[in-house]
């Protein structure tokens, strides 16, 4: 390779690689990744570094390091499918299933033995609900009956 013009080492490369190639004959070094398609069909994934030659403040070259890295980014997509199943079984555990035994008259829910709490703080316990609490119009005249429909002076 010493000797060979940087152009037909690089072969198709070259053009984009070219930029990285000008920073780092301006004294800049420069790291980035790139896919090189192979012959066999797909590509190899790397990472290259050109790290300036300086000599007395004079930019002589560049060294150039290029590491494959195709198993570390198949490692990567794995470990991400890995998460996204880690979440989707994470958000399937807090939907609540099955048979739940609650009170036909204060609906607290009957979690064991002698052990019974309040819906709120059960489905608060067991999904990611919150609740805010307020009366519907059905149970404003039950509960409050025609107060709220009075003058406050009568």
């Amino acid at each position: 390779m010493v000797g060979m013009p940087l152009k037909t080492l690089l072969g198709p490369l070259y053009e984009k690689n070219l930029p990285y190639i000008l920073n780092a004959l301006r004294g800049e070094k420069q790291v980035f990744e790139r896919q090189i398609p192979i012959p066999s069909g797909g590509v190899r994934e790397s990472i290259a570094t050109y790290t300036p030659d300086v000599v007395d403040g004079v930019v002589r070259g560049f060294w150039a390091h290029v590491a494959e890295v195709t198993m570390l980014r198949e490692r990567e997509k794995d470990l991400l499918l890995a998460l996204q199943a880690k979440e989707e079984a994470l958000a399937e555990v807090r939907t609540l299933r099955g048979l739940i035994p609650i009170c036909a008259y204060c609906k607290k829910i009957h979690r064991h033995e002698q052990d019974w709490q309040q819906i709120e703080m059960y489905l608060r316990d067991h999904s990611e609900a919150d609740f805010s609490h307020s009366i519907c119009p059905d149970c404003m005249p039950k509960h409050y009956g025609d107060s709220l429909t009075k003058p406050n002076n009568a």
